[in-house]
């Protein structure tokens, strides 16, 4: 699958040896131990107050889960916004609302709930009552609708950071450190290797910029599975805080549907019209939504340090020619990242990292 092994967050009830790879994961696993000591944030995001608060409140009675458990899910989910989700990847529906309920989950959800599908996408109440009833009936662990057993633990963790706990209560899963990985192309990324690539026939010339339409643990499980037939170089999760590497930049990830159309880029290039434009790019995505009102700084400015390191690296010049958009150059059916990326100060970011003005 890959020239090289790699690991990744390893889901064990109980913390064994690890070494190879699991047949149902098409992700490489260390040979380490070591369970993660993990530490709750300082600040829990629960404390923080959000316009749903009620809405939490009034849910959490009626199901009897959680307040704090549903406003730590959203936060997770969404960075509480209410995201109309789009189509990314092929397979995997959209997510809508504050708690991103998506395909069965969002159906099942509303049935419980006694509300219609399209209430539980709109109604910020219809969903947050439907994840409630999901949560009431699955529980966190099925909650998700991340297959990867590494995905449903790095998501569990994730919930319980933002309640300030140090274990997830819903849980009973425990986390293997990922292994540090010495020759990833981004010094300090997370190597989580995905099957779905091929090899480039043409130069890198351009990097494109794409939003997961979920969060970022559910975003890299999909892309490293077999199942998906989809993939991209990077992943960025909404914090900044960390970097998946997920596809070799010197090979070919599967991460636009579309031929090169210098009618879509300001008239530029026109000579490599036709081309995939997977052989020519390097594509990251980030967590979060084409409809979300805002990005984190902390996100954009580790995406930004990512793009001056592999525009250096690959000789690609930084403007808005050579970093585009999903949505720019794939139109028919994709707007990621939306109209909300904030692409002159994003484009900056990257010069001010690189050293331009």
């Amino acid at each position: 699958m890959t020239r090289r092994r790699g690991c990744a967050l390893v889901a064990l009830i109980a913390v064994v040896g690890c070494g190879g790879k699991d047949a149902t994961s098409p992700v490489a696993q260390c040979n380490t131990s070591r369970v993660s000591s993990y530490r709750a944030f300082t600040a829990p995001a629960t404390d923080s107050p959000t316009k749903y608060d009620s809405l939490f409140a009034a849910a959490a009675g009626e199901f009897g889960v959680s307040s704090a458990l549903l406003k730590s899910v959203a936060y997770v989910a969404t960075r509480w916004q209410m995201v109309r989700g789009e189509e990314e990847f092929e397979g995997r529906p959209a997510a809508f609302g504050v708690m991103a309920l998506r395909g069965d989950r969002l159906a099942d959800g509303a049935r419980r709930a006694h509300v219609s599908v399209d209430a539980a996408k709109y109604d910020a109440a219809a969903n947050i009552r439907a994840a409630a009833a999901l949560l009431a009936d699955r529980g966190l662990d099925d909650f998700t609708d991340i297959a990867l057993p590494e995905g449903r633990a790095a998501f569990a963790r994730e919930v319980s950071a933002a309640q300030g706990l140090a274990a997830a209560p819903l849980t009973s899963l425990m986390a293997v450190d990922p292994c540090p990985t010495p020759n990833v192309d981004f010094t300090g990324a997370v190597w989580r290797p995905s099957p779905n690539f091929n090899t480039r026939t043409t130069g890198i010339s351009m990097v494109i910029i794409h939003t997961c339409e979920g969060d970022y643990n559910g975003c890299w499980s999909w892309l490293v599975n077999t199942a998906s037939a989809v993939s991209a170089h990077y992943v960025v999760n909404e914090s900044g805080s960390e970097v998946s590497e997920l596809v070799r930049e010197t090979d070919r990830a599967w991460q636009i549907a579309a031929y090169y159309d210098c009618t879509l880029n300001q008239h530029f290039n026109c000579a490599m019209n036709g081309t995939q434009m997977n052989h020519m790019s390097i594509g990251i995505e980030h967590g979060g939504y084409a409809s979300q009102d805002s990005f984190p700084t902390s996100q954009l400015q580790k995406s930004a340090q990512l793009v001056c390191d592999i525009t250096k690296r690959q000789g690609i010049p930084r403007d808005s020619l050579h970093i585009v958009g999903h949505g720019q150059m794939q139109p028919a059916n994709r707007t990621d990242p939306g109209p909300r990326w904030p692409w002159h100060r994003y484009i900056a970011m990257i010069r001010s990292y690189c050293g331009e003005s």
